[in-house]
């Protein structure tokens, strides 16, 4: 039961205690759904506390607000000029306690007023004098002098309707005040106000209208076509539910009013994406938000939509149709001619029949990739590397006959990684979870080494090109440093604010994270700056030494595991050829460097056709900045590029790094489930790559040979380079 007890000793002189205020504030707090009793009245001030406090049973929820004016700190004046010592107050509550106590008090002093450290030193009293802190209630508490602006409880008014009109899920006392604290009214309604967090915050929403009046009202609201009233209606019988799906059907019909009744198409909009995030899947509300963002030519929304229609549909042959949708939306209306190139490769890959899709990627890849001169002999011509065989590692029947047999034969580790594809999987049958939760390690890889070559080949997802991986390599440094040069000179290079920068010596779970993962992996250890609103919550930044942004959510609340994945993956992107992908992200750029490398190799061949004098200008630079060793190697890969008739997928060959870079994240998690959860919830797009494809790889590999080889190398007892050993990653 919702309670309110509100101490407001009379004083005619205290702008806090008219009438006007006070008939304000029971009918607010009535239609709050607490009870009220007022204390004030009597001469016995703190006995009437006391009997007021007696109707408070142990599971209610009790508000406190104390209004009035200040003696001294911490003291309340009374109407005979007696004194109420705030402590007192404190104490009775105390005797007292209920399930949860809040504190809301709206107080006035009689000290200097243009002095605000006396404002604030009022409010810090009452919050002692009261005990909010130690016995761990949760209080809102606001001073002002005596005649300043506003007149009856400026600020508790303020404080209260604020929570009336806030959603119920952020209608929590600091949520409230947070709203309050950001606007202007604020200021003058009081000169100094904090917020103390308590152990539980009180909801300070309107209860909810019982099912049956609710849908009487919507009938009736519907029938008068009073949309205002229904979608205030509706937005109550939503804050009731707690299904998924009976808040999509919520949502939906929300969306159906704002758009058809409203013509509305941002509200609707709006609520389709809470729909969205109530069931990420559901194909209806993915539909329904694309054709919303079309309607609304916000493009890159409705391509981004479309994108996870594609991921959860399971119809190649539809899949097929969207990502076609998708390139020619990204063709259309933002011309962007890289995206939709790998948008068309990953229709074709669906469906090779889809024949809109061939002769979309046929004009783009004849104006996009001109052929380089015929002395070159490279064909601009990216055929998909051939498919794996994709039945095995998604049958649970073949992992089901190995896991019992490597595990009679005693081979743990083996037996381990096909209960955990068995997992993942939704296999199930006896001692299967029990096996998996005996010897699934709590930490991640306990790595005593430094990956090298050998490990690296294990690593690589099949079909991963050899030639373009050496091409690649053998100018990644210059890449790196030529591309720095550019934007440098452009100024376009990204200024991070040096008071976001982690220091390197912190004990903060993300920096050791990266720094254990940089050593494993043998690559530099990125600058890590927490920077909010970060893609996908980590990206590199071009600049002059590597260096990573990562969001809030990184920093803190990630176990060792999640962490452990996220660097392993995050870092492959700077080791050798991968690195290119971080300074050359776009399909056009990566081009340009792949004929720039062969350019530096045959200087005498010159480019033809749209972006020629880029591709010149980059050769020379990288000619100015590469090693004898680097040409030598070039000039061998360019050879073998000749020598197969110059045929190359750069998207085969990004989409192969990522798949790769996810092997390595598993590798030092040591866990498939922490792989799969975080590939399956985040919006990661690389080259076109579908989130079925990541599982079907994470699942294959995590089964492999060569995955346990890896672990029986470099999951020693060693403490070397052991991973941050907490479970929990914070600060």
């Amino acid at each position: 039961m919702r309670l309110a007890v509100v101490i407001s000793p009379w004083d005619a002189g205290a702008t806090g205690a008219g009438a006007d205020a006070m008939t304000w504030l029971g009918t607010t707090l009535g239609q709050l759904g607490f009870g009220i009793t007022w204390v004030g009245a009597s001469e016995d001030v703190p006995a009437e506390l006391v009997q007021a406090l007696a109707r408070v049973a142990p599971e209610d929820s009790l508000l406190l607000l104390v209004t009035g004016r200040l003696a001294r700190r911490g003291v309340l004046r009374l109407a005979d000029g007696q004194w109420l010592p705030l402590r007192a107050v404190g104490e009775a509550v105390a005797a007292r306690p209920a399930g949860e106590v809040t504190i809301l008090a709206e107080l006035v002093h009689e000290d200097d007023a243009s002095d605000a450290l006396v404002a604030a030193d009022h409010v810090a009293s009452a919050v002692s004098a009261l005990g909010a802190r130690e016995r761990g209630h949760a209080m809102v508490a606001a001073v002002r002098p005596l005649g300043a602006g506003g007149t009856g409880l400026p600020f508790t008014r303020l404080f209260l309707e604020t929570a009336m009109a806030a959603p119920r899920a952020e209608a929590l006392l600091a949520s409230v005040y947070q709203r309050v604290a950001s606007k202007p009214e604020s200021v003058t309604a009081a000169q100094s106000f904090t917020l103390v967090r308590g152990r539980t915050e009180l909801e300070l929403a309107p209860p909810p209208p019982s099912p049956g009046d609710l849908d009487a009202q919507l009938t009736a609201a519907t029938l008068a076509k009073d949309w205002q009233a229904v979608l205030r209606l509706r937005g109550a019988r939503l804050a009731t539910l707690t299904s998924p799906r009976q808040r999509v059907k919520e949502l939906v019909a929300i969306a159906r009013v704002f758009q058809q009744e409203l013509g509305d198409l941002d509200g609707a909009i709006g609520a389709l994406e809470e729909a969205r995030e109530a069931e990420p899947r559901r194909t209806s509300v993915l539909s329904a938000l694309s054709r919303g963002y079309e309607l609304a030519g916000r493009w890159a929304s409705a391509i981004e939509v479309l994108g996870a229609l594609a991921a959860a549909t399971p119809m190649p042959v539809d899949r097929a149709s969207l990502r076609y949708t998708q390139a020619r939306m990204a063709l259309e209306h933002l011309d962007d001619e890289p995206r939709a190139l790998g948008w068309l490769e990953q229709a074709l890959e669906d469906d090779p029949s889809h024949e809109g899709a061939r002769a979309e990627l046929g004009r783009l890849r004849a104006s996009m990739l001109p052929p380089p001169p015929a002395a070159v002999g490279i064909e601009a011509e990216p055929p998909p590397p051939p498919a794996a065989d994709e039945g095995d590692e998604m049958d649970p029947a073949v992992h089901v006959r190995t896991f019992l047999r490597e595990r009679r034969e005693g081979r743990v580790d083996a037996a381990l990684l096909r209960a955990m594809a068995l997992e993942e999987l939704g296999a199930s049958f006896p001692d299967l979870q029990a096996f998996i939760d005996q010897n699934r390690a709590l930490t991640p890889l306990r790595a005593h080494g430094t990956l090298d070559a050998a490990a690296w080949e294990a690593l690589r997802p099949y079909g991963m090109d050899e030639v373009l991986t050496e091409l690649f390599g053998s100018v990644a440094r210059a890449a790196v440093e030529a591309r720095v040069e550019q934007l440098s000179a452009r100024g376009r290079l990204v200024a991070l604010e040096p008071a976001a920068r982690l220091d390197e010596s912190s004990t903060a779970s993300v920096v050791r994270s990266f720094q254990w993962a940089a050593r494993v992996l043998g690559v530099p250890t990125p600058d890590l700056y927490v920077v909010p609103d970060v893609p996908g919550e980590i990206s590199a930044v071009r600049g002059p030494v590597p260096t990573t942004a990562v969001g809030p959510s990184i920093v803190s609340g990630r176990s060792a595991k999640d962490l452990a994945f996220l660097a392993g993956r995050h870092l492959t992107y700077y080791r050798g050829a991968h690195q290119v992908l971080v300074y050359f992200p776009t399909r056009e750029e990566l081009t340009r460097l792949l004929l720039a490398a062969v350019q530096v190799t045959k200087p005498d061949v010159a480019p033809e056709g749209e972006g020629a004098r880029a591709v010149t200008a980059l050769a020379s630079r990288l000619e100015r900045l590469m090693n004898d060793d680097e040409r030598a190697t070039l000039r061998h890969a360019v050879w073998e590029l000749e020598a197969r008739g110059g045929k190359f997928s750069l998207g085969a060959f990004t989409r192969n790094v990522e798949l790769m870079a996810a092997r390595v994240g598993l590798l030092l998690a040591g866990d498939l489930a922490t792989a799969t959860a975080i590939v399956s919830t985040e919006t990661r797009e690389i080259a076109g790559l579908p989130l079925e494809a990541k599982r079907r790889d994470l699942v294959g590999f995590c089964a492999s040979d060569e995955h346990l080889a890896l672990r029986e190398r470099f999951a020693g007892v060693s403490a070397s380079l052991r991973p941050p050993a907490t479970a929990s990653a914070g600060t």
